[in-house]
């Protein structure tokens, strides 16, 4: 094993054993192998892969795709029915609020209790006891029985000891689902220091925090890996195979162009001088043509014909300053009846955050605008342009129907258009607010 390995699996499988009735069981024991009165079921089989230090793995999957019988196994709560696991570096988990935790103790207790299995001394567990108990910031509670304690704050508790007992490795099952917003900031803050210089596994269903910390991520489908690599393409594959799930084969997406992206014609602006000659103070977008090609899902009720960025009078931009109005307008034609339709947008760095966006949903929910076969549809969103730092970004367009939480996805476009951004102030911010105005006065 590689001293930069920190965990190798080489073809695990977990097969359980799944008996009609309880005393199925017994007979099968007595029978030395004789009989076989269960059903043989693998949550998973024949998965192996390699983690490295330093990486932030994240393991996706829908419910019953084998996650957890996988974190299990690799903190050694479980053993393999095949393959092998090997691990270099010790390993904290939070597979469970409180997992590891005796509920007649107190937190107090339960600290010292927890590092002791982990195997550090009780003098390396005072060390860290203070840093533990102003994390979990729990107050007089950390005193009362753990049975007392609500699931947040038993997932404080939890995550404040695994977060201190020297670990090399990291691992996160659905912990941070539970607890106040400044808590789980908190903790993400923590994550993103621990990940300079250790493991960190996190599995949970927040594909946005998968995108916001994992360099990597691994999609488990019936308890295979269907995908492992790059955040971005495997969380949108994912999200697209679980609409196709839901509702049915999509249509195909369309393949990529053959050639480049390339930017609509430019005719110079005169506040281009502008932006010349501020450009540290005004940030200063170009809108690449819209790509009718980019890849694409959906059940093909409806098609996202052009997406393109107008000023106020609906004339078509290439370019456009920072806190300048723009009119974002998407244009569908449906291709069969929707009653209800809802038309949104998020616009995307590079590392598939969404950093802004919006729907149709609230606006007409209760007057919804019903489409019949051949009708054209227009969207459109009026809002300024914000400041974010240089780079590339991809909008991403959708058109559904039905609601926030029960629609059929009729046309989801990834990366359908291009913008750059050559904005070099800084911000501090994935996205900065045009101000208005900006004053001191002294009282």
């Amino acid at each position: 094993m590689s001293c930069n390995k920190v965990i190798e699996v080489k073809d695990l499988s977990k097969r359980y054993e799944i008996y009609k009735y309880p005393y199925h069981r017994l007979f099968q024991t007595l029978s030395m192998g004789h009989l076989k009165l269960y059903k043989e079921f693998y949550a998973l089989r024949h998965i192996s892969f390699d983690i490295t230090r330093g990486e932030c793995v994240g393991i996706i999957g829908r419910n019953g795709a084998g996650k957890s019988t996988l974190l299990q196994l690799l903190a050694e709560t479980l053993r393999p029915t095949e393959g092998s696991i090997t691990v270099n570096g010790r390993i904290a988990a939070l597979l469970e609020l409180g997992s590891g935790f005796n509920p007649e103790f107190t937190g107090v207790e339960n600290i010292f209790m927890y590092g002791a299995v982990l195997g550090l001394s009780e003098q390396r567990i005072k060390e860290k006891f203070r840093e533990i108990i102003e994390f979990a910031d729990i107050g007089d509670a950390i005193n009362q029985p753990v049975k007392t304690y609500s699931s947040g704050m038993a997932m404080r508790l939890a995550f404040a000891v695994a977060a201190h007992i020297d670990a090399d490795i990291l691992i996160v099952d659905e912990a941070l689902a539970v607890g106040d917003v400044v808590f789980v900031q908190k903790c993400f803050a923590f994550l993103r220091e621990f990940i300079k210089h250790h493991t960190v596994i996190l599995v949970t269903h927040d594909i946005a925090s998968v995108r916001d910390l994992c360099t990597r991520v691994i999609w488990l489908k019936d308890g295979a890996v269907e995908q492992d690599g790059d955040p971005c393409q495997v969380t949108d594959d994912y999200l697209e195979w679980c609409y196709e799930a839901r509702q049915g084969e999509s249509v195909p997406a369309a393949s990529p162009a053959p050639e480049e992206t390339k930017a609509a014609e430019a005719v110079e602006d005169p506040r281009r001088e502008i932006w010349r000659k501020y450009e540290e103070a005004v940030p200063h977008y170009t809108f690449f043509e819209f790509d009718e090609n980019a890849p694409s899902f959906g059940k093909g009720g409806a098609k996202i014909t052009s997406v393109r960025f107008c000023d106020p009078d609906g004339n078509e931009l290439y370019h456009v300053a920072g806190a300048e109005k723009v009119s974002l307008q998407i244009r569908i034609t449906a291709l069969e009846d929707i009653s209800a339709p809802i038309v949104g947008f998020a616009f995307r760095n590079h590392r598939g955050e969404s950093l802004f966006g919006d729907n149709t949903f609230e606006l007409y929910d209760k007057r919804p605008v019903p489409l019949k076969a051949g009708d054209e549809l227009l969207a459109r969103f009026d809002f300024e342009m914000p400041r974010i730092p240089c780079g590339e970004y991809a909008l991403h367009a959708a058109i559904a129907d039905g609601t926030q939480d029960e629609h059929v996805q009729h046309h989801w476009f990834h990366n359908c258009m291009t913008i750059t951004s050559t904005y070099h102030g800084k911000t501090g911010v994935l996205v900065g607010i045009p101000m208005s105005k900006i004053e001191l006065t002294k009282i």
